[in-house]
């Protein structure tokens, strides 16, 4: 995997060098990277994203000679951490992995949010998309969707879920099903996939919707139960696990992303040297499997699509939270 990571780390050195601008305009592309890097995860320690982006900052830190420090900023369904980059230098040295809810969910969750998901980043690419898979106890008596279903029917409210990060795709994917199906559980909210998976093995909660590579592990360790999964086909690595629309629910699909942002105002050179790393990277075979065997779809698009492809996103997250009536302040 690291001569492909290596791939996207010199598009992020190219973007950098060819973005600075003002005070930095002294600093050449052959000096950057002259201080190490930040990336930034919106999300806790732990987590799908947070886990990917980890392996390119080491991979990238290798060929690059500096660090590339992965910080986590969670909170606030990951406000917190992409306000931090709406408000920096767009000089290449802190970069956004962005997500579902950071640009498209949460600004109809909150009244207000730290930053404008439209007017404060500039969109680079999105770098993949994913499924999540609901998964309940080794111990829970549930071993279908329609049995899940029906307990939550037979006990209204009882029942309760964990939700990892709030407003991510895996809650809204929850809220979505609820609604479709005509159930009430009771959400409990975590900072990450950690906790709520340790509660999830001690009985704690009922299900658990997450990412399939988050919960890939427990699996096959037999700790957990998958049910069910929630794009319209099913899941490479969990080819006999259904998904939610073949047990009943046809036309559900409920897919997350995670993209690449910089600050707004980064220069166009920036953008095209970043995104024509990431469209050579991501034409290789192995990369691709590479990236699948961690139950990561390999996407990515030009960044005027992907600037369509945020608003189409907007839309569809906007009319659950609404139909939903989820409003977290």
């Amino acid at each position: 995997m690291s001569r492909f990571i290596v791939g996207l780390g010199a598009g992020l050195v190219l973007a950098a060098g060819g973005g600075l601008a003002g005070p930095a305009a002294a600093q050449s592309a052959e000096t950057f990277p002259s201080r190490p890097i930040k990336m930034v995860v919106p999300f806790a320690a732990g987590g799908g994203t947070d886990i990917q982006a980890r392996i390119v900052a080491q991979e990238v830190g290798k060929v690059l000679g500096q660090s590339i420090i992965v910080e986590n900023r969670p909170g606030a369904g990951g406000n917190i951490g992409a306000a931090y980059v709406a408000g920096a230098q767009p000089d290449g040295y802190t970069l956004l992995v962005g997500s579902t809810g950071t640009h498209s969910a949460n600004q109809f969750l909150y009244s207000k949010l730290p930053y404008d998901p439209v007017k404060d980043f500039t969109p680079i690419s999105v770098l993949a998309t994913f499924d999540n898979v609901l998964v309940v106890p080794e111990s829970s008596s549930i071993r279908t969707l329609k049995e899940l279903v029906d307990a939550a029917r037979k006990n209204p409210g009882k029942l309760n879920y964990g939700v990892t990060t709030i407003g991510s795709s895996s809650h809204l994917a929850v809220e979505k099903f609820k609604r479709d199906a005509g159930i009430e559980a009771g959400a409990v909210p975590y900072n990450g996939a950690g906790q709520a998976t340790t509660d999830l093995l001690a009985g704690r909660l009922d299900f658990m919707l997450d990412l399939v590579g988050t919960q890939l592990g427990n699996i096959k360790a037999g700790k957990v139960r998958p049910i069910a999964t929630t794009a319209s086909r099913r899941n490479a690595v969990l080819p006999d696990v259904p998904t939610i629309a073949e047990s009943g629910y046809p036309g559900f699909s409920a897919v997350g992303w995670i993209g690449l942002f910089g600050p707004a105002g980064m220069p166009q050179q920036a953008v095209d040297a970043i995104y024509g790393a990431i469209e050579k990277v991501y034409a290789s075979p192995e990369f691709q499997e590479t990236m699948r065997a961690r139950s990561f779809d390999v996407a990515h698009m030009p960044p005027k699509e992907y600037a369509r492809f945020l608003q189409n996103e907007r839309e569809k997250w906007g009319a659950v939270v609404r139909e939903s009536h989820i409003k977290l302040d």
